[in-house]
């Protein structure tokens, strides 16, 4: 059971059709290495989406949900906030 349930909110019931929904290997919150050029549908990852890192969750990269967000590379802005702190 979750520690802090949300309350239902009908608005965003409403929303969920607008949502994306994608496959884990795709997400930004799929914990993996993206050095590689694919990652296996069979890969298995820790899922760290703030809604959902309570639960622990281990998830393949062919699971899916309605919580997904692209993965679109690494921020340039930690590259940035590393290279001030050597100076």
């Amino acid at each position: 059971m979750a520690k802090n349930p949300k309350p239902y909110d009908a608005e965003e019931d409403e929303d969920k059709e607008e949502r994306d929904i994608g496959l884990c290997k795709d997400c930004q919150h799929f914990d993996i290495d993206r050095e590689e050029d694919e990652i296996a549908d069979d890969a298995h990852a820790p899922c760290l989406h703030p809604d959902l890192e309570e639960y622990e969750l281990v998830v393949s990269g062919d699971c899916s949900c309605n919580l997904f967000e692209l993965y679109e590379g690494e921020d340039d802005d930690e590259e940035d906030e590393e290279k001030e702190q050597e100076y």
